[in-house]
């Protein structure tokens, strides 16, 4: 069990057993999207797998927030241009 690797969902997770925790697991390699969480370490696999999964949830939902929030700025941009176009035709 010593110094072995799992990898999941391009995470990579390493044993780090110690005398107190010998379940011990850290993050040792990420991807670049979850960076933040390098070097973090948890009591045992399972904490590490579940973690994986609720941040790979959080990271979809704000990358899908900025994504709807774009669009509505698209949208509020193209009609403020077309309530400048018809004010600008009104005062010819």
């Amino acid at each position: 069990m010593n110094n072995t690797e799992t990898k999941y969902k391009g995470i990579t997770i390493t044993n780090t057993p110690t005398e107190k925790y010998p379940q011990l697991v850290t993050f040792t390699k990420t991807v670049k999207k979850a960076s933040e969480v390098l070097n973090k370490q948890f009591l045992t696999l399972d904490y590490a797998l579940k973690y994986i999964d609720n941040l790979e949830l959080h990271l979809w939902e704000r990358q899908t927030q900025l994504r709807i929030e774009r669009q509505e700025a698209k949208k509020a941009e193209r009609e403020l241009l077309k309530l400048n176009g018809l004010n600008f035709l009104k005062t010819e």
